[in-house]
């Protein structure tokens, strides 16, 4: 159950031993990273923190090429963000999103 750390997943988290649900090679994976990524950023580690789904991922494993404009090779798509691979946490992908919508209109006022 819950510690200091309350979950605001909704609908709702089921508490459980990794290791119950997991394959032993991606357990003690996070078994050794957590308090890697605990000496980087302070709490990360913390006996009572919250692993939920995929948000316990630190970033995005792929990365979809743009071009010079922001542009994936199919054009008018703009990827941007922790999906696109440019983006390590949540400022980034704020700050990348922010870029490719300046690049949206660029776009759009150079066909104007």
């Amino acid at each position: 159950g819950p510690g200091r750390v309350l979950p605001t997943y909704r609908p709702a988290v089921t508490w459980t031993d990794l290791h119950q649900c997991l394959p032993p090679f991606v357990s003690e994976t996070l078994e050794q990273a957590l308090p890697l990524l605990g000496r980087k950023l302070r709490g990360y580690d913390a006996p009572d923190a919250v692993l939920t789904a995929v948000e316990s991922r630190s970033s995005s494993p792929v990365r979809i090429p743009r071009d010079e404009t922001g542009q994936a090779s199919l054009p008018g798509l703009f990827p941007c963000g922790e999906g696109a691979g440019y983006a390590g946490g949540i400022l980034s992908a704020a700050a990348d999103g922010m870029r490719s919508a300046e690049q949206v209109c660029r776009l759009l006022a150079d066909h104007r």
